[in-house]
Parts: C-alpha cells; sequence; structure tokens
C-alpha cells in the first residue's frame, strides 16, 4: 500500500501540486485522469523519486519515500516500484537486445547467476504473451511490433516482482485493440502477483472496466475521488460531468457532435483564488471564485472537492441524474 499525504510540488514559480492527498491499496487498480497539466505525470514521478516534491508525505510500507536518500530510492525502483512509461520504443534500448535489457534489473536486484536471470527473462517475455519468448530474447526492439515492444517494458517493470506497477499512458502509441489487451494484461498480472496498479490515461473508455478506483486531477488538485462504478454511475464534481460528457456513446445520432468543456485551464503562474474550474463551469457559484472548496466525504469512498455539496448550497440538477431518481428524491 502506498499513501499520499497532502503533496506539494513547486517548480520556481509554478505550482503543480497542490496538498494531494489519496491512498493506492495492493491488488487495485487505481486510475489517474484528467488533462494535459494536470499535473497526473508529476505525481506518479514523485513517487518514484523522479521529482522531489517540495512538501508532503508518501508513505510506501509505512517508509516515508520523500524523505528517503536516493541510493534508497534505486534499491526500490525496479525491485519495489515498477514504471511502464508513454512510449515503449524511447523506454527500450535500441542497440541492446530486449532479453538482456530485462535481464539488467533482474541481475541488479536479485541475487541470481546470469544464467538464472536469463531464464527469468525468458519467463517473463512469455508470461506476458510473447510468442517463442526463447528467439524473441535475442532480438532487438526495432524487430518487435508496438503492442510487443510495450509487452516487453511490462516484463521489464514485472522482473523483480514488485509490490506497486506504476504506468503513465502505457496505451498512448497504440491502436484500440491492443490497448485493450494491453490493459488485460496488466489486470491479470495485478491479480496474479496482487500488486498495486496506478495508471494514468486520457482515455476513460478504454480502462473504465479494469480500474478498481479513480482520481480526477485539475491544475494541479484532486477534484473527486470514486469507486470506478459509482463514479461512472453517479459523478459530482462538474469538470467530471463535462468529461463523462464528452465520451462517445452508442445512442449517439448520425451527425451529433460530442461534448467540450468552454474555456481554457488556469494560469498555473497566476492561479485563481478558489476553484480551479470555476471559469469554465456553468454552475459556478460567487464563492468559487473566491475560496477553495473544501474536500467532502460523500460516503462509500467517494470525495469530492467542490462548494455544491456543502449544506446550505443551492440544488443542482446533475446531468447524469436519472428521472427516475429524481422522482424518487423528490418523493423523500
Amino acid at each position: 500500500m502506498i499513501e499520499v499525504k497532502n503533496l506539494v510540488k513547486e517548480f520556481e514559480d509554478k505550482q503543480v501540486l497542490k496538498g494531494i492527498s489519496t491512498v493506492f491499496k495492493s491488488a487495485t487498480t487505481n486510475l489517474i485522469i484528467g488533462k494535459s497539466g494536470a499535473g497526473k505525470t508529476v505525481l506518479l514521478k514523485s513517487l518514484i523519486g523522479l521529482v522531489t516534491p517540495t512538501s508532503g508525505e508518501i508513505l510506501f510500507d509505512g517508509e516515508d519515500l520523500v524523505k528517503a536518500p536516493l541510493e534508497r530510492m534505486r534499491e526500490l525502483r525496479g525491485r519495489k516500484i515498477g514504471m511502464i512509461f508513454q512510449d515503449p520504443m524511447t523506454s527500450l534500448n535500441p542497440t541492446i537486445k530486449v532479453g538482456k535489457q530485462i535481464m539488467e534489473g533482474i541481475l541488479i536486484h536479485k541475487k541470481v547467476t546470469r544464467e538464472e536471470a536469463k531464464q527469468k527473462a525468458v519467463e517473463m517475455l512469455r508470461k506476458v504473451g510473447i510468442p517463442k519468448p526463447e528467439e524473441r530474447f535475442h532480438q532487438y526492439p526495432h524487430e518487435f511490433s508496438g503492442g510487443m515492444r510495450q509487452r516487453a517494458v511490462i516484463a521489464i517493470a514485472l522482473s523483480c516482482e514488485p509490490d506497486l506497477l506504476i504506468c503513465d499512458e502505457p496505451t498512448t502509441a497504440l491502436d484500440v485493440t491492443i490497448q485493450a489487451q494491453i490493459l488485460d494484461l496488466i489486470n491479470e498480472l495485478k491479480k496474479e502477483l496482487n500488486i498495486a496498479v496506478i495508471l494514468i490515461t486520457h482515455d476513460l473508455g478504454v480502462v473504465a472496466e479494469t480500474a478498481d478506483r479513480v482520481v480526477v486531477m485539475y491544475a494541479g488538485e484532486k477534484l473527486e475521488e470514486a469507486p470506478v462504478r459509482e463514479l461512472f454511475k453517479n459523478p459530482k464534481h462538474p469538470y467530471t460531468w463535462g468529461l463523462l460528457k464528452s465520451l462517445p456513446r452508442l445512442d449517439m445520432k448520425i451527425g451529433e457532435k460530442l461534448a467540450s468543456i468552454p474555456g481554457t485551464p488556469p494560469d498555473l503562474l497566476n492561479p485563481p483564488v478558489g476553484d480551479p474550474f470555476a471559469a469554465r463551469s456553468e454552475y459556478a457559484m460567487k464563492i468559487d471564485y473566491e475560496r477553495k472548496p473544501p474536500l467532502i466525504d460523500l460516503g462509500n469512498g467517494h470525495f469530492v472537492k467542490s462548494w455544491l455539496y456543502v449544506k446550505g448550497a443551492p440544488k443542482i440538477k446533475s446531468p447524469f441524474e436519472s428521472e427516475e431518481e429524481n422522482k424518487g428524491t423528490e418523493g423523500k
């Protein structure tokens, strides 16, 4: 388990993480969503020590990684924490055979012979679904297809059997069919190895079936967090409404346009005083421009950062609220 407490990161005059707090439990897939610039990648790089937070805590099995020295982070990366980056072609060394790249992490973190490391590397290639792993072991990255390269990167990340797997948009450069295969593979390995998975993506539709919890980020803040089914069925923040409304639907009519969120993200060099999404929200109130909203616990693991759910706030009908739910609420 890894727990993030009030994490803040500043780059010169720009605050890109603003008090992020959340928990990622073992044997769960945790989805972090938000548009570019939300702070998702900075958060993940903070978890593995590639970015040093300005303040806050990252507790990994009780150990604060923010205070951990560089040598300790090198021990944890690969052995306890695996990472899958966006583009497998830039993650793999084009001049070294794939098998040797898998062996490298095993030899560094495990007390094994080169022959044992080779056997483990072949086993990992087989486990991630690469055909003829003994032959593929001796091939270079350019001899692999895009989907196979990403499978090889997953094999590297899991070769030392880590407790946490971090995936930074692992399906970005792949077609939809391969995307689904890669996500299914990650989900299967999560269950088999009992690991926690943190997944960043822009594509909500592809990951909806694989995730357990969702964290919605915007302008460096956590705006909403909930179990995945709860978030899709009953989203609460206007930004989450906008994200879900922009997804293609099976019942769309010919010529119907996808919904879009008006406006542009706030300037992080001159951030808004209140809710960072207020200027783009049709539901914004005066207080949204004046003060930061509190994080409200709605129950069942559902949290939202919005003035709309403070006692005394005007009742707003969610665009995802069904007529039946409305009638049931009115009758109470």
